[in-house]
């Protein structure tokens, strides 16, 4: 796969090596391509004068975009994707261009939103939702199980039960698997929804901080922070671990998608190939400019 992305670069005119780089080849293997990595391609394919290449990957844009907006979407995507589309009018559109591209994206979110009752239904039930759990949220407290119980409301009793437990012991956490133990305590007594038992608080620097403290996060941080800096070049390469690692980090703060099987390994799979890929073009860009001074 590592050679098929290294092809998109060479015809969407961002392959930046010389012939003799080009001799030279991995194997990585990769199995997602996010609807921000077929953007980036249409632009520079629209550059470069490929109309074919162009309409392939807007077409591809399209059946992934309609996807999450008409057929299946979360409502983490509704804060990551914006995000997202930011992201890529910064790094691949000059001042002008990015205000109208994201004007233009906005209005396209609003007519979606309108025209979709799917969306609209997720959006309506999310601040309905967030209502139901402010009236309830005391009688929780309380040990009151006859309260309503909501998506969003248990994840936010999740988050106000965590938070308590990391203030009791905020440097080096509870332990490994201790986030099991904490919420089965929690739901004793209980019945419904409020009596299941889990051990994912849906946010993935309380379900580190319980476990490991402060220690924990200081590393699960560095971790993000390293991978962006390792994908801040302009390779097709780079953006797609760029656009993995961001999607990560949002969708983190309500999920604990680095512990989630899929999606932790699609993290795993993406960043490792697409890190891959850039460490072995940047140690490459390095020998050649060694050799250049050599000579």
């Amino acid at each position: 796969m590592g050679d098929i992305l290294r092809r998109l670069e060479t015809l969407a005119g961002w392959d930046r090596r010389s012939p003799r780089q080009k001799l030279h080849r991995s194997k990585p293997r990769i199995r997602a391509v996010p609807v921000c990595h077929g953007a980036a391609n249409r632009v520079s394919f629209a550059a470069n004068g490929r109309r074919a290449w162009t309409i392939a990957f807007a077409a591809v844009m399209l059946g992934f975009y309609l996807d999450m907006r008409f057929v299946a979407t979360s409502r983490t995507a509704f804060v990551y994707f914006p995000i997202l589309l930011i992201l890529f009018a910064v790094k691949y559109l000059n001042r002008r261009r990015a205000i109208y591209f994201l004007l233009f994206a906005a209005a396209v979110e609003f007519g979606v939103l309108l025209s979709s009752p799917y969306l609209r239904d997720r959006v309506e039930r999310t601040v309905q939702d967030y209502k139901v759990d402010r009236d309830t949220s005391v009688s929780v407290e309380r040990g009151i199980d006859t309260a309503a119980s909501t998506s969003n409301g248990l994840r936010l009793a999740y988050w106000r039960l965590s938070i308590r437990s990391i203030s009791e012991a905020p440097f080096f956490g509870h332990g490994t698997g201790s986030t099991l133990e904490l919420f089965t305590r929690e739901a004793e007594g209980k019945s419904g929804e409020w009596g299941n038992i889990i051990r994912n608080p849906h946010n993935q620097t309380l379900y580190v901080a319980i476990q490991w403290g402060m220690l924990g996060c200081l590393v699960l941080y560095a971790m993000w922070y390293f991978h962006l800096q390792l994908f801040r070049g302009s390779l097709l390469a780079s953006w797609i671990g760029l656009v993995i690692v961001v999607q990560n980090f949002i969708s983190s703060l309500f999920n604990s998608h680095l512990f989630d099987f899929h999606e932790g390994w699609v993290y795993v799979l993406g960043v490792g190939v697409a890190g891959g890929v850039v460490a072995r073009a940047q140690h490459l860009s390095g020998a050649e400019q060694a050799w250049n001074k050599q000579a």
